[in-house]
């Protein structure tokens, strides 16, 4: 039977369900993303002609677009139904201008969630391409490309080739520099912690110093400063006569958060789960398209994942408010739905993120979809559900003990009702309670303890602790987050050790260079403002024009600075060392690069001599095995490697071994450190493809002691082996 309508759809996972919805009328086909977009090796934009753009089909994308053309000829009405935010409206709009005929007719599916209800209201309801929101999106392409394009180039000629500057990521990097730099200005205070315990009623109970003479002692910032202090105030603590003065019992209540948006579901599954933000969105874009769900088919199982808003349709609340009455009880609900608003500069463009059906529990999809979907799956229904619920009541006492003008206190906490805890007891936070009954009356000091502490630095920030501060301060959007990360990471400005974002000397280099040099294109502020005036062009608001003249100002005035005094930051940058190049005699500098600190010869580009500020001699016998030469340790861009002395005479490289035989029996391989395309570190046989061993973690040369395997693993600060899985030790 032909089919009579058209749907073309961002994602290919998303046809299984939408053809299981709309039945054999309809021809599904992906376009598997963006199709067309600014051409790579020119800038791509009229700035004198109003900022025109030139696109081009993606060379990957044209055997696509061919099968997209024949698959939309025999149509005269198509359905665009790309994901709902600016990027897939601009889709639909590249879509619409590559397959377009006089006669077709173009209509807009916007669903929030791949459900059989989403799909089949949004085809009844279908609209026009919204141009306001294609707008938005490529004033954000321009000003990205005109950033990129201008200062990365710069960048290069001052650093070294491979570097790139960009809007939001090079604000990012500074803000992870800036959190470097407190850290390294950072001054450790003194300050003592001062603890007692006491008898009263019976009762054991142990209290901090509170006050001294009236002075708050509590805290870093009021407690005793020095040993001298505590010397001096530990003798009257003994010597005082002690009586509780008061005992304070009050009720508080304790109320739900929002449901998630893009940011804080990256922030709970880094917390939760151990997830990264790119893993976690790569999951949740998993859910949002569809899965397998037995009985039910291929269906998507939460609304759509990239949102800073926390509004949840009427519908939704309605809903979930009757499902929690049917199981936990009328006690369980508050008098009203509840409402939450959105933070500033949220575009409130998607609701929050939730459970496409609330009824679909995380117990009735195990067995069906995969460990971490569910894991991440649990985490969002259990924090939408409990928004709607009840508040929980908590009970807490407060006991102050006096003596000598000194004051210690002491409290506990007790549950009354746990409320919308009992639905997520993620969010709950309850203090111990108290061992005991006590009243006013006498007391007995029975032990004393002062704990010399420190201040503590800021701590550096995670992926998702990036994120949350950006979000905090108007940075990018949920839908760049992930994307501004891996960027640091693959350029090489960042590293992430231990869950924890660190500046590389090359990330430091840049973003001091390009902040001193592009003050107003790199300020948290001026990204904050884009933002709002995109949002603004997506309106209505303001015009596409308008807004790229306002945004391209500065950028012009600060090139221009930069390129007349190219020469002298190029000066500035690179140190003499006293050396004479071997090649031409010309002095060699040092200088920075993507792969560290480097020698190079000051006559470059017409001499290209150059080698790594110090020479690492790999451990071990290892001989190049073309000429003898010793084989050094370098960095180049996926990770380390070996190469020999004699280069660039001897072009011999390999991957830097571990010393650790390969566990495949009969192999008698090596397994040698590796560098995915993503940039992560793993290793593998040297044998490799004849054998396909890997391992994520570093092997180490030691017999599991329950299964026997010949290889284990370094694993979260101790050793694990890699089959079993069983932990043999912990540092």
């Amino acid at each position: 039977m032909a089919k009579s309508k058209l749907v073309v759809i961002e994602s290919p996972a998303k046809a299984k369900s939408l053809r299981s919805y709309l039945g054999g009328d309809y021809e599904i086909v992906a376009s598997m993303g963006h199709v067309r977009d600014l051409p790579r090796q020119r800038l791509g934009i009229r700035e004198k002609e109003g900022f025109q753009l030139t696109y081009t089909i993606l060379p990957e994308k044209r055997r696509v677009v061919e099968q997209l053309r024949k698959a939309a000829s025999g149509f005269k009405t198509i359905y665009l139904a790309a994901d709902p935010d600016r990027e897939g409206e601009a889709i639909c709009w590249h879509l619409s201008e590559l397959l377009g005929r006089e006669d077709t007719v173009f209509r807009r599916l916007r669903f929030n969630a791949v459900t059989r209800e989403a799909v089949l209201s949004a085809l009844a309801h279908p609209s026009s391409i919204d141009r306001n929101l294609v707008d938005a999106q490529q004033a954000r392409r321009a000003m990205d490309r005109l950033v990129g394009y201008k200062v990365s180039p710069w960048l290069c000629r001052v650093l070294g080739r491979g570097l790139s500057a960009g809007r939001v990521q090079t604000v990012a990097l500074r803000l992870i520099q800036e959190r470097e730099d407190e850290i390294s200005a950072f001054v450790p205070v003194e300050f003592w912690d001062v603890t007692a315990q006491f008898t009263a009623c019976g009762v054991a109970i142990e209290a901090g110093l509170l006050r001294v003479d009236g002075r708050r002692a509590d805290g870093e910032k009021n407690a005793p400063r020095s040993s001298a202090e505590v010397e001096a105030l530990l003798p009257r603590i003994r010597s005082a006569d002690w009586a509780v003065a008061r005992v304070e019992v009050t009720e508080a209540v304790g109320r739900p958060g929002p449901p998630f948006i893009t940011s804080t579901l990256q922030q709970a599954a880094s917390t939760h789960l151990s997830l990264s933000p790119s893993r976690t969105m790569r999951l949740a874009q998993d859910l949002y398209e569809g899965m397998d769900v037995e009985g039910h088919g291929h269906t998507g199982l939460i609304t759509y994942m990239r949102t800073d808003s926390v509004r949840v349709e009427p519908e939704a609340v309605e809903k979930c408010r009757e499902y929690i009455e049917e199981r936990w009880g009328g006690s369980m609900l508050p008098p009203s739905p509840r409402r939450y608003r959105s933070s500033g500069g949220s575009q409130d463009a998607h609701e929050a993120i939730r459970p496409a059906d609330v009824r679909r529990t995380p117990e009735s999809l195990a067995g069906s979809i995969p460990d971490q979907h569910l894991k991440l799956y649990s985490l969002i229904w259990r924090r939408f559900t409990a928004s709607q619920a009840a508040d929980s009541r908590l009970e807490r006492t407060k006991i102050l003990f006096e003596g000598g003008g000194i004051e210690f206190s002491a409290s506990g906490e007790r549950i009354l009702f746990e409320g919308f805890t009992a639905i997520d007891p993620s969010q709950a936070s309850v203090g111990k309670p108290l061992p005991g009954a006590v009243r006013e009356g006498p007391a007995v000091l029975a032990d004393l303890k002062a704990e010399q502490k420190h201040t503590r630095p800021p701590s550096r920030f995670s992926e998702a602790g990036l994120v949350a501060e950006m979000k905090k301060l108007g940075i990018g959007r949920p839908s760049t987050y992930v994307r501004i990360i891996d960027t640091l990471k693959e350029r090489g400005y960042v590293n992430l050790e231990h869950r924890r974002l660190f500046p590389t000397e090359l990330g430091t280099e840049s973003v001091r260079l390009l902040v001193r040099l592009f003050p107003h294109i790199f300020d948290t502020g001026f990204t904050a403002e884009m933002e709002e005036l995109l949002d603004s062009v997506a309106s209505g608001r303001t015009g596409y024009v308008e807004a790229l003249e306002r945004l391209s100002l500065p950028l012009e005035t600060s090139m221009r600075q930069a390129v007349a005094g190219l020469d002298r930051v190029r000066a500035e940058l690179a140190k003499d060392t006293g050396e004479k190049c071997p090649r031409c005699g010309a002095p060699l500098k040092l200088r920075v690069g993507r792969f560290g600190r480097f020698v190079s010869c000051s006559a470059w580009p017409d001499c290209k001599y150059s080698r790594p500020e110090e020479e690492k001699v790999f451990d071990g016998d290892r001989r190049c095995p073309e000429c003898g030469g010793r084989l050094m340790l370098r960095d180049g861009r996926f990770g380390s490697y070996l190469a020999c002395e004699k280069a660039p005479e001897c072009g011999h490289t390999e991957p830097v071994p571990t010393g650790v035989p390969c566990p495949v029996e009969g192999c008698g391989g090596e397994l040698v450190q590796k560098r995915s395309r993503k940039g992560r570190v793993f290793y593998s046989c040297n044998r490799y493809p004849a054998c396909d061993f890997a391992m994520w973690n570093r092997p180490l040369a030691m017999a599991c002691e329950r299964c026997g395997f010949p290889v284990t693993e370094e694993y979260r600060g101790g050793v694990r082996c890699p089959r079993c899985r069983k932990t043999i030790s912990k540092s």
